[in-house]
């Protein structure tokens, strides 16, 4: 069973009851659509201790800042599976910054269960169920919704909250629980950023010249400003392809009204020019920005990509002993930092297998 939370006086009554009940964590899901809009439009909000569930009406709370109070609780973690969105989604509509947080599908990496897990995949090899997905791509703006989804939309919740235990005490008799905690905190440094969207390394080609990487920067802001103020894709704006080939020949011609939204246009002509004028007064962002294209795009020199297969080889062995995927020892991130020479910037659980005596 579960109880429905449909106003915000009933969502005020529910974070008292959550204060005055002595739990430690809580697992949290959420339901939305996203499809036609930048923003996601939050549909619901699931949220299950061992013994309770409660289903938030986000469409039909008009204000849904009471959250806040249990996001942000230091003394409640909060367990999502596979959070990046749903982490997003509440920072965007309740304003908190949810922690502390953990995340089952990484618990389940650390806990020798694979990577990529999905909640179906890990409730079939831990609680030996099959659940029925048929609902998850159903509409979750239309309203009343179904038996079927509210049923659906409790049940993950439920199922987060009973794998959860399981996965903590796999992974403190692993002695793997502090690795996980370390992770979080990574995680959080990155969900609490507000740097731009890193796509603008995609409209990079390797080996481009400066100004392009400031060009690509800043048409890439300009184009998630427009996405955000009209409320739509990004891809709606105006396509990725457009932006590569403005890029590399170095002109505006092939785009025009049929490919790029009227008002935009209008105003990424204006945007060129002014790049135009004034990208040689950020030259010492030159480096930094070259730098950052030739670490996305692998561009390195032949020692640097001696070194990075070194580095892969090795982190394959030490997966291999561990029994965790490779991913988890070095993802690309760190890959990258070892082979741009801060390989003394990674610590944590990780600095003791990295060490060469090692490998």
């Amino acid at each position: 069973m579960y109880l429905k939370i449909q106003t915000t006086d009933e969502l005020l009554c529910f974070i008292k009851e959550i204060k005055k009940t002595p739990i430690t964590w809580v697992a949290i899901d959420t339901e939305f659509q996203r499809e036609t809009t930048f923003f996601p439009i939050l549909s619901l909000i699931q949220i299950a201790t061992e013994s309770k569930i409660w289903l938030i009406d986000a469409l039909s709370c008009t204000d849904l800042t009471p959250l806040k109070i249990l996001l942000e609780n230091k003394k409640i973690k909060k367990i999502f599976h596979a959070g990046d969105q749903d982490w997003e989604i509440l920072k965007q509509s309740t304003g908190a910054i949810t922690c502390p947080f953990t995340d089952t599908q990484l618990m389940a990496a650390f806990a020798t269960l694979g990577h990529s897990n999905s909640l179906e995949s890990l409730v079939s090899k831990l609680l030996e169920i099959s659940i029925d997905k048929s609902q998850q791509n159903t509409n979750w703006v239309k309203r009343p919704l179904t038996p079927d989804q509210l049923e659906y939309a409790a049940q993950d919740a439920a199922y987060v909250a009973k794998i959860y235990p399981l996965l903590n005490q796999k992974l403190i008799e692993l002695g793997r629980d502090t690795w996980v905690t370390q992770e979080m905190k990574t995680l959080l440094k990155k969900y609490q950023s507000d740097t731009p969207a890193k796509d603008w390394l995609k409209l990079c080609a390797t080996g481009c010249k400066w100004p392009t990487p400031y060009y690509a920067l800043e048409l890439s802001k300009w184009r998630e400003g427009w996405a955000k103020k009209l409320d739509i894709p990004k891809r709606h704006v105006i396509g990725d392809n457009l932006l590569e080939q403005a890029l590399r020949t170095k002109s505006l011609s092939h785009i025009n009204e049929n490919n790029c939204k009227l008002d935009a246009l209008e105003d990424l002509k204006i945007v060129w020019e002014k790049l135009g004028r004034e990208h040689n007064q950020y030259k010492k962002d030159r480096p930094i920005l070259n730098q950052m294209v030739k670490v996305h795009h692998q561009d390195f020199t032949l020692t640097q990509r001696k070194l990075l297969k070194k580095w892969q080889s090795r982190s394959k062995i030490i997966a291999k002993q561990l029994d965790i995927p490779p991913h988890c020892v070095l993802n690309k991130q760190l890959l990258q930092l070892i082979v741009s020479g801060k390989k003394s910037s990674i610590s944590g659980w990780r600095k003791e297998f990295l060490k060469e005596k090692n490998y």
